[in-house]
């Protein structure tokens, strides 16, 4: 892909208080070493993981000597500052690569941004350790029975001046390198989206047990944990905005901006399926032609591109959004939705186009085709998805409605 340019800006139409010249180049040099990294290294550190099942510690700490860890945290604390407009274009560079080493660069990235929603106080001491420590957040708000909704289980307690958390999450990315995990639970007595409260527990907390769960099918390497709270004690210090305040930091802090990510790195996964098909097409040749003369083949590739640009281009309205201070609940949602379908429909056709060949281990294909997998459940399903796409249709629909009889 062309590295941005300013002028690539225009068609953007973002906000100068936040976009620069300057910002624009750094982001460019950024995105140059990510390629560097994916042409260089990336594929022995892929071989590695898949090899050994695990994220190996030179991987992490090769991420924090490129200074990747760092792109969108802001400049105050050490971080680059990078609007999500800018950072997009390198995490779709990165999602190229292995899975696990795009969940490293996407944890680093992202689930600060739940940490980022504390006082000062709370940001200056995390956030800092994130920039000069390498120091990771995660994020619990998954639970074995009641899924991610309203309906939680985790409990939270105010006793003799703290919070006591008991309860269990599952499926929680990387719980085990976090230094600090941001729990979603909710207050004892309270009901709704407002009883939802949002904690950070440092990872070694007396009451808080951590067992690892087995590997996934796709982004081998990558580690998941059980949590149990106990009689977990949490102090006032500790407690993440204020009660009631755990929707807003779980969705809107959050959950929405990862959404995008997660899409935007579909759209990397899905370019790469479609660039390795490109070169198999064109040297396999079946009766003394190359298969990509025929023109059904040729219409295959271009169905995957139309699918790749169009969610490209949807993760892009939502970061502008975003980064000019806009609610995107809605665009993220379909973002997310639409790189779902989009990395079923190109990775199935690029498996398709490679045939037999395409399912072997050996094929870089059947790596990509598990890794899509678990893009689908990342911040939530395509069903979760299009729930929260069709209350926002009504919504509106009901306030049209309201707005027209009062003008009548």
């Amino acid at each position: 892909m062309n590295i941005l340019n300013p002028s690539d800006l225009d068609a953007i139409e973002v906000k100068d208080s936040y976009i620069n010249p300057k910002l624009v180049e750094r982001a460019n040099v950024i995105r140059n070493r990510v390629i560097q990294f994916r042409k260089e290294e990336a594929d022995e550190w892929g071989k590695q993981i898949e090899k050994d099942q695990a994220i190996p510690e030179g991987l992490w700490l090769r991420i924090r000597e490129l200074g990747f860890h760092k792109l969108t945290l802001p400049e105050w604390v050490g971080g680059e500052g990078l609007p999500l407009t800018l950072y997009l274009p390198i995490l779709e560079e990165l999602a190229h690569c292995h899975g696990s080493i795009r969940m490293v660069f996407h944890a680093y990235n992202s689930i600060w941004r739940t940490a980022g929603q504390g006082t000062k106080e709370q940001q200056a001491f995390w956030l800092k350790k994130l920039v000069e420590e390498g120091a990771l957040v995660a994020f619990a708000l998954t639970e074995p029975d009641n899924g991610t909704g309203i309906d939680l289980r985790t409990k939270a307690t105010f006793e003799n001046g703290k919070f006591i958390l008991n309860g269990k999450k599952h499926l929680i990315t990387f719980a085990e390198e976090a230094s600090v995990i941001t729990v979603i639970a909710k207050m004892e007595g309270e009901g709704g989206r407002g009883g939802l409260t949002a904690f950070l527990v440092p990872r070694d907390r007396k009451g808080m047990k951590l067992e690892p769960m087995s590997h996934m099918m796709g982004d081998k390497g990558c580690s998941h944990a059980v949590i149990t709270f106990e009689n977990c004690e949490v102090a006032e210090s500790e407690l993440l905005g204020e009660i009631g305040e755990g929707f807003g930091i779980a969705v809107r802090g959050f959950l929405d901006q990862s959404r995008v990510c997660i899409a935007q790195s579909a759209v990397g996964l899905a370019q790469e399926a479609l660039d390795v098909t490109l070169d198999f097409v064109r040297n396999r040749k079946t009766f003394g032609k190359a298969i990509a003369s025929r023109q059904a083949i040729q219409m295959r590739l271009a169905e995957m591109q139309i699918a790749i640009q169009g969610a490209r281009l949807l993760c892009l309205d939502a970061a502008k959004k975003f980064d000019n201070g806009e609610d995107i609940s809605l665009e993220a949602s379909i973002a997310k939705a639409n790189a779902i379908q989009m990395s079923r429909e190109v990775t199935d056709g690029a498996l398709s186009l490679f045939g037999g060949r395409g399912y072997s281990v050996d094929s870089p294909i059947e790596r990509l085709y598990r890794d899509a997998r678990s893009l689908w459940f990342e911040e939530g399903t395509a069903e979760m998805q299009k729930m929260t796409i069709a209350e926002s249709l009504l919504k509106n629909a009901r306030q049209r409605e309201r707005k027209e009889r009062q003008t009548v």
